[in-house]
């Protein structure tokens, strides 16, 4: 139902009639209750819910928004290419290829470890669009996760790698190599004449499989003796994992002024989320999109950082979910504002968390 009479509006939580309100977004320096910006560089906006005046006892959630950081992609400024013996070659600046080989002091020179989005925000420095201030949400939540799996390294496996190495240089010899190598450990492993003949076929069809053979060794060994190679089964660290976060946020309107502030805060968390298809050259508009806007989200306490809650690292906003029948009914305001919204948010660090993250850190870290 929508909400016309304003005797009616002022009785639905205290909304006030319609006052004209600047709807230009408010120039800040950071600070949670506003203030100039500088004539010298743009204005960073600053929205916050609710309009009440933050103080030294507030908890509140702070979002700055920022320019995303390209990872970029260091090659040293080295080129390889391949000569007609088929040797890898470095090239000269201008793309030809020469005779000089690649050294192992070529190699080092390419970053094979790129900066994570944190390290770069600090190397270059946050390029701040604005800010937007929201209470703390209820449900807080963080999970820190890594990837464990398992792996194993049968004795025959171990073996076979040696042989592979072997056999990607001359197959024929690394085959001899195999079979003396494999009967003098069988011999020692296995005393029992039929057990050995059979192990020495699995090695025979390790060999024949290293050569394109379809033979597995494990199966000839479970089909000759019933059993199998201790597979030496390991939990083994395989990776990292990204964080996600999801909050959820209740609008209330009380006054034109607060309506009109939520208002931008969904707006601008839309837009920023959102990639552009900005370019230089007027030809190419459209051609590529550029990286949307990222987030770099905090709990505070007053003017400092929360002295327990957890911190993060970069983010991006995934998923803005607006719901403007927060209360299960369409009512508005006479200006339309809905009485009842709920907003969710799903961000996703940009980067893994890493030991050296919580150097420096206080309450329970990340």
């Amino acid at each position: 139902m929508a909400v016309t009479d304003p005797r009616e509006a002022a009785r639905l939580r205290g909304y006030p009639p319609a006052k004209k309100t600047n709807t230009a977004p408010n120039a800040s320096s950071g600070n949670v209750n506003g203030g100039g910006g500088s004539a010298s560089r743009p204005k960073k906006y600053s929205y916050r819910y609710p309009l009440a005046r933050l103080d030294n006892s507030t908890d509140y959630l702070k979002i700055k928004v920022l320019d995303y950081e390209q990872v970029g992609l260091n090659l040293g400024g080295i080129s390889f290419g391949q000569n007609e013996e088929g040797n890898i070659v470095k090239k000269d600046k201008q793309g030809e290829i020469t005779d000089e080989s690649v050294t192992a002091e070529d190699i080092g020179k390419i970053n094979l470890s790129s900066q994570t989005a944190t390290e770069r925000f600090q190397k270059n420095g946050e390029k701040i669009n604005g800010y937007i201030y929201l209470p703390i949400p209820q449900n807080l939540t963080d999970t820190n996760s890594v990837t464990w799996g398992e792996d194993s390294l049968d004795p025959l496996s171990a073996f076979g790698l040696a042989f592979g190495a072997d056999a990607l240089k001359d197959p024929g010899a690394a085959v001899r190599k195999y079979f003396e190598l494999g009967g003098a450990a069988i011999n020692e492993l296995v005393q029992d004449p039929g057990a050995k003949n059979a192990l020495i076929a699995a090695v025979a069809g390790q060999a024949y499989g290293a050569l394109g053979g379809n033979v597995s060794a494990t199966g000839l060994i479970a089909r000759a003796t019933g059993q199998v190679f201790n597979p030496n089964m390991e939990l083994l660290f395989q990776g990292v994992n990204i964080r996600t976060f999801s909050f959820t946020f209740n609008f209330v309107a009380r006054s034109a002024k607060e309506g009109e502030e939520i208002k931008n805060i969904i707006r601008t968390l839309k837009k920023s989320m959102t990639p552009s298809k900005t370019s230089e050259s007027s030809t190419l508009q459209g051609v590529f999109i550029k990286t949307p806007k990222v987030f770099q989200l905090e709990y505070r306490k007053g003017n400092s950082p929360h002295p327990f809650l957890n911190r993060f690292l970069p983010m991006a906003l995934t998923n803005v979910l607006v719901n403007y029948t927060g209360s299960n009914t369409y009512a508005t305001y006479y200006d339309g504002t809905p009485v009842h919204i709920t907003m969710q948010l799903d961000f996703q660090e940009l980067n893994p968390l890493y030991t050296e993250d919580y150097e420096n850190v206080g309450g329970v870290g990340y």
